[in-house]
């Protein structure tokens, strides 16, 4: 669907995956392997093509989308969104706000986000699921794919240190 080019500048290049190895990794969970049950199809008819998100063992689509890029986006979101919240707010005693990751307090905020922690559940669950990260990345546009590209490869050569 979309073509990438071999830049010395962009992640996606092959070089991209020299520079990751050297990065200190993140404990793996489980899910990692089980991308969920969400797949797109194309559709062929009468009229023109329509992309189709099926859930495993449904012969019938849950939907339909003219865009393919949409087909994507909608199954990476359907993978991630039936998951239990891994994230929460807990405020103390002191009335101070704690972000809880399964349970476990890992920062501490002045102010509570309206969807932060169920955001920030869905984007751990998406970087852990590979083919919800696909689907996500075939519904990106090229240009933004191609910038994001260039963004990590500055950052893993440490010449940029905030986006």
């Amino acid at each position: 669907m979309h073509e990438r080019t071999d830049e010395s500048s962009n992640a996606f290049a092959p070089h991209f995956f020299e520079h990751l190895a050297k990065r200190d990794v993140h404990p793996a969970t489980p899910e990692a392997d089980h991308a969920g049950p969400w797949r797109v199809v194309k559709l062929h008819g009468d009229g023109p093509p329509l992309y189709a998100c099926y859930a495993l063992g449904e012969r019938a689509p849950r939907m339909t989308f003219e865009a393919p890029d949409l087909a994507y986006l909608a199954a990476a979101t359907l993978h991630v969104t039936d998951r239990p919240h891994r994230f929460r707010w807990h405020r103390d005693g002191d009335g101070r706000l704690h972000l809880l990751h399964d349970g476990d307090p890992v920062a501490t905020a002045r102010r509570q986000g309206e969807s932060l922690a169920q955001d920030l559940t869905r984007l751990a669950d998406l970087r852990v699921q590979p083919l919800a990260l696909a689907q996500f990345l075939l519904a990106i546009p090229d240009e933004v794919l191609k910038r994001t590209g260039e963004i990590l490869m500055q950052r893993l050569r440490g010449s940029v240190r905030t986006l």
